[in-house]
């Protein structure tokens, strides 16, 4: 493991501190310039890549519950998550970076699908399930398949995150007055 690798990784506001990572890579690089650009614009990306011992978590960060969210993206984003179309989004995510880091060959663990989504807890775990059922047939094998793409498809919020994951938490990043 290198000495300089950041386990803090930062989407907005969302901080998550993936401190037993063996390596981490802010996936949804936009800037060329950034050393994990990767280059294809049109495909959807999860937010964060983290890799552990024994797995490989694709990490998406939703953050509708910012105190300087505006009422009419809130808005949005329930009417998406209401219609379906939130979870057709995450499954894209998903999907699509499975593609780009298998195309990698960098794919030798299971992967573990897990979002963060600063919604009230209650609407949660009905997204998890819309999520999987886009996703591979979590529930169903192939007797042909040595592994399975996805080992789980998980949402939370911060408070449930935290509670799930103690060694990975989560904080609010608040901006510095006048800053």
């Amino acid at each position: 493991m290198s000495a300089s690798l950041n386990t803090k990784l930062r989407e907005r506001s969302i901080e998550i501190d993936f401190t037993n990572a063996v390596d981490t890579l802010v996936f949804d690089q936009m800037k060329s310039g950034k050393p994990n650009y990767h280059g294809i614009g049109e495909m959807h990306r999860v937010d964060f890549i983290v890799e552990l011992d024994e797995a490989i978590l694709f990490v998406e960060v939703k953050d509708p519950g910012n105190p300087k969210a505006q009422e009419k993206g809130l808005q949005k984003f329930r009417d998406e998550l209401n219609d379906g179309t939130l979870s057709s989004t995450f499954a894209s995510k998903f999907i699509d970076s499975f593609f780009y880091r298998w195309a990698e060959d960098r794919l030798s663990k299971e992967i573990h699908y897990l979002s963060l989504v600063t919604l009230e807890g209650e609407v949660l775990p009905n997204f998890s399930d819309e999520i999987a059922k886009k996703l591979s047939p979590a529930d169903k094998s192939s007797p042909r398949w040595k592994r399975h793409p996805v080992r789980n498809c998980q949402v939370f919020n911060i408070e449930t995150w935290n509670e799930n994951f103690p060694k990975w938490p989560v904080t609010r990043i608040v901006a510095a007055a006048g800053a």
